[in-house]
């Protein structure tokens, strides 16, 4: 559009921070706001929460720890916490294939 109204601000609404009266630009502006945020639980969602464990705590974090780099002492949720450290690393070899490396080229530079 080459006409010299159509690069200045819209006209209808008075300054920058107010919305349009348009209902599509005004949809289109708002609809970040009416979104729900990402893992936002509906009100439905909350209530069966409450019913399946009714206790107020249930939906607070764990209190058996004091921080949250601390691990639990439930032992299923700590096993799950600590699994990726106690995981032997890539390449890693057992003390029973170290004892066959050296048996087989007993010389201390050949590990």
């Amino acid at each position: 559009n080459p006409c010299y109204g159509s690069l200045v601000p819209k006209a209808d609404r008075p300054s920058a921070h107010e919305y349009t009266y348009d209902p599509v630009a005004r949809y289109n502006a708002m609809a970040a706001m009416l979104k729900a945020p990402r893992g936002a639980k509906s009100m439905e969602h909350l209530e069966v929460l409450r019913q399946s464990n009714p206790c107020y705590g249930s939906l607070v974090p764990k209190a058996d720890r004091p921080s949250a780099h601390e691990y639990t002492y439930d032992p299923v949720a700590r096993y799950n916490a600590m699994a990726a450290m106690l995981k032997a690393p890539r390449g890693a070899k057992s003390m029973e294939h170290l004892e066959v490396l050296r048996q087989s080229n007993p010389c201390y530079g050949s590990l």
